[in-house]
């Protein structure tokens, strides 16, 4: 990805913060950037209940092209993940070779729901991200609260890639002018390997 659109995005989400627009009010990712292939941290935030009602359950669904999917224990939260079959085995750990991978993870409160408002939390995990540089991925999401629910399932009305002209601004009005907008991660083309070694071929 080159630099003019690093800027067009960030000044997209920049201008969102300061007017105080819905699109940091939905679920979003910490990083909205992450290298194509690598096995990459992410973490979903979740800011509000649903109108002043806490969130007791937070349910994230994997993209496709997404593998090895870990989830990093959460206090107070129980975790779930539900399956799915890959078209064709891929590499897993130690070698191994895997046929499923994670579809969605589930977090359940078994103590504290997240507050309605003035509180945030981080769910995070680990996955393989696909070696397509270019491509944006969309996670969607669902809060389930004590009463009511907010879903961030939608997606932008156009398909988007980082070479897509004036990224920025159709960005800009995918989260404000959406009412749950995924939220969402640009594979970029990595500047070097991930790891310092190479790993014998299988």
């Amino acid at each position: 990805m080159t630099t003019a659109i690093h800027r067009s995005v960030k000044l997209a989400m920049a201008v969102a913060a300061l007017g105080g627009a819905p699109a940091f009010a939905h679920n979003s990712l910490v990083s909205h950037y992450a290298p194509a292939g690598y096995r990459h941290d992410i973490e979903m935030r979740v800011t509000h209940g649903c109108k002043g009602s806490p969130v007791k359950e937070v349910r994230v669904k994997i993209p496709e092209g997404v593998t090895n999917v870990s989830v990093e224990q959460l206090n107070g939260w129980q975790i779930a993940t539900n399956m799915r079959k890959l078209p064709k085995p891929v590499p897993g750990e130690a070698g191994t070779m895997i046929t499923e991978t994670v579809d969605e993870i589930v977090w359940k409160t078994a103590s504290t729901p997240l507050a309605p408002g003035g509180r945030w939390l981080g769910f995070r995990f680990r996955a393989n991200l696909p070696n397509t540089p270019g491509e944006i991925l969309y996670f969607r999401s669902v809060n389930l609260c004590e009463n009511g629910d907010d879903k961030y399932i939608d997606l932008p009305k156009e398909p988007l890639k980082a070479s897509t002209p004036d990224l920025g601004r159709k960005l800009w009005d995918f989260v404000s002018a959406t009412p749950g907008p995924s939220t969402f991660l640009i594979l970029e083309k990595p500047a070097r390997p991930q790891y310092p070694y190479t790993m014998p071929a299988r």
